[in-house]
Formats: structure tokens, sequence, C-alpha cells
């Protein structure tokens, strides 16, 4: 990995979101890693140009990328943030420079590194002194080289600490690349760059229930039975969900069933809908039975309600005792399915139909 300092800059709109903007589009590219962000600088504008002060920053990162393929990535950053280049010195939303490429000198029509006006700049070197490494190898021409600008008129405050929170995507892509390190792993080896951000978007997937504890997607209906109520069941389910004590998967056949009350009834599509929302969170098989009942009980209002769990684990499977196929069966039953032994049977009858 190259480690490679930046300086950012913007005087138009809202000059910090824009900075946060481009630290945060650095930070989702796969191939960079932000390692450090400097303090957040007011600075007099320079070049003659009437406009408005400039907040600055700088930005330690480190990355795979060969340097013209950084730039594409900076310049890209500058033009989705709506960027104008119509006046050299002048007034811009954001502003990507590039000041060193590790120990390289490059000198390309398009990049030159390290940047040829850092020297003549106090906003591009006290804020570079925030973030450099230790061996850093410039360090005492750009510590003399800000005692000589101190002199001239350009005028640069710290204005306080980089502060910007992370998503939740970006907290966990940073919790699976410590993972992927602590097991002895290559982060930033070529099949796994992606993966912290597709566990990212998967764990938002599985877990989406995490955040919506109400479930309200189903719609009630009135049934002309009302005085003659027979069980509705709805057998073989599939479910998927994750133990809490592991983290890993367990999955199987949800079956369930309820008597109506009054004749209020629930879409046969919705109680499968209801699994699933129960299903996507951190989990024990023993609440999704009793959640998908208190769902329907609250719901409904129903003379009972009967649930079946059948399902195989991973953490059993997979780790410890290792017993590949073994089922784990729970279940919850309320009102006339707890009381009646002979109801209760008929609807087991059923679901073990379906087992089999």
């Amino acid at each position: 990995m190259i480690k490679v300092y930046l300086s950012l800059g913007s005087n138009l709109g809202n000059r910090l979101a824009y900075l946060k903007e481009a630290v945060k589009r650095l930070a989702e590219d796969p191939q960079i890693e932000v390692e450090k962000v400097s303090r957040v600088y007011e600075t007099s504008p320079v070049g003659g140009v009437e406009q408005g002060a400039f907040l600055n920053i700088a930005v330690r990162l480190s990355t795979l990328l060969p340097p013209l393929d950084l730039l594409d990535r900076m310049q890209k950053i500058e033009q989705d943030l709506k960027r104008e280049r119509l006046v050299h010195w002048g007034p811009r939303t954001i502003d990507l420079d590039m000041l060193y490429y590790g120990d390289q000198t490059i000198e390309h029509e398009r990049l030159i590194v390290p940047h040829k006006e850092m020297y003549k700049r106090l906003f591009v070197l006290v804020p570079l002194t925030d973030v450099w490494t230790d061996e850093f190898f410039c360090q005492e021409e750009v510590l003399n080289t800000i005692i000589q600008l101190k002199g001239e008129k350009q005028e640069i405050q710290c204005i306080g600490e980089w502060t910007m929170e992370k998503t939740k995507q970006e907290r966990i892509e940073a919790a699976v690349r410590e993972i992927l390190s602590a097991v002895g792993e290559d982060p930033n080896r070529e099949g796994l760059l992606e993966t912290p951000k597709r566990v990212a978007k998967m764990y938002d997937e599985i877990l989406a229930s995490t955040t919506e504890k109400e479930f309200t997607n189903y719609k009630l209906f009135e049934s002309e039975t009302a005085q003659n109520a027979q069980m509705v069941s709805v057998n073989d389910i599939p479910f998927y969900s994750m133990c809490e004590h592991h983290m890993l998967p367990f999955f199987g056949k949800v079956h369930v069933a309820y008597i109506p009350k009054a004749g209020r009834i629930i879409g046969l599509s919705k109680i499968p809908r209801l699994v699933d929302h129960v299903s996507r969170q951190l989990n024990l098989q023993e609440r999704i039975t009793k959640d998908i009942a208190d769902t329907l009980e609250d719901i409904l209002d129903p003379y009972g309600v009967a649930v079946v769990v059948d399902a195989r684990h991973m953490c059993v499977e997979m780790r410890g005792v290792k017993k590949t196929n073994s089922v784990t069966r729970t279940t919850f039953f309320t009102g006339e399915f707890d009381r009646d032994r002979d109801l209760r049977k008929e609807f087991l009858q059923t679901v073990n139909r379906y087992r089999d």
C-alpha cells in the first residue's frame, strides 16, 4: 500500500458539507483506505480573484491504485460535486490535489508530484502536518517553509477538529476489514476488496427488521363465516434468520394456524410477510415462534393461534458438536389451540404431513 497525501478545499456553498462528502466518497472506494483527516482550517484565498474564504483539510490515505488512476477518482469526485474550472484561482465547491504519492516524483502532463504549488501555500502545508506519519520524508522542508510563509499575508486559522459520523454501512465495512485482518487475511487482496461492502449490504437486508419493530404490512378482511369459525392454516413457509449467539444462519419452515373471531381474517400472503419480518434480525428460534403468535394475537384477537417452527442451525452443524441435518422444532399455542388437545393434534398432523 502506498501512502498518499491530499489537500482538499472548498469556498462555495456549504463548504464543510462538500469536504465531508468528498472524504466520504474517497472512503467508499474499495481500493482506498482513508487513514487520517486533519483539523479544519479557514484560510484566505490566493491568486488575486475576489472570493470568499476557504475551508481546507489534508487527508492521508493508503492505496494500491496507480497515481493516474487515483487522479481519475479524485477528478470524478470533483465533477460529481459540481466543481467548475472557469477561473484558475477562482471559487470552487471542492478542490482535490495530490501532494505526495509515496516518495515518488511524477512529471506527467496530467500530474506533477510533489505538487508544484504546495510550498507556496500555508493552507496546504499546515494541515499536512496534522496527518503525516513519523516516517514522512519531507518534514524538515515543510516545517521550514511554514516558518517562512508565516511572514507573508496568508491568513490561516484552525476552526475545529474533523468529525464525521460514519454511516451504518461504513461502520460495518470497517468492522469486516478488522475481522479479516484479525484472522490473518489481507483485506486488500483482490478477492477480498469488495467483501466488506458486500457484507454490509447483506446485513442491511437480512437484519432489516432490527430498526422496524412493528409489523404493519397487512390488511384485515371480514369473513361471512363469522358464526362458524374454522381453522385457517398456512404451512411450509420458508424462513432464514441469524443466531444471536454466533451470528450464523439458521433456516427452515414455519407452519401457522389461527381460528378467526368475529369474521376477522388476514390476507394469506401477509402471514409469510410476517414470518419474514420477525426473522430479519438477530434471533432465537424460540423467539421467532412466540413473536409470530403474539403478533397475530395482537392483530386479529382470534380464538387461538398455533405456530410450529422447524429449523437447521449452522452453529450446530458447522461448529461445536457438528451434527449435520439435525432439525430443531419449537411450538407456541394460544387460546383454543392451547386448551383443546384434539384441535392441536389436527394442526400438528397437517404440519407433519408437510414435513414428511
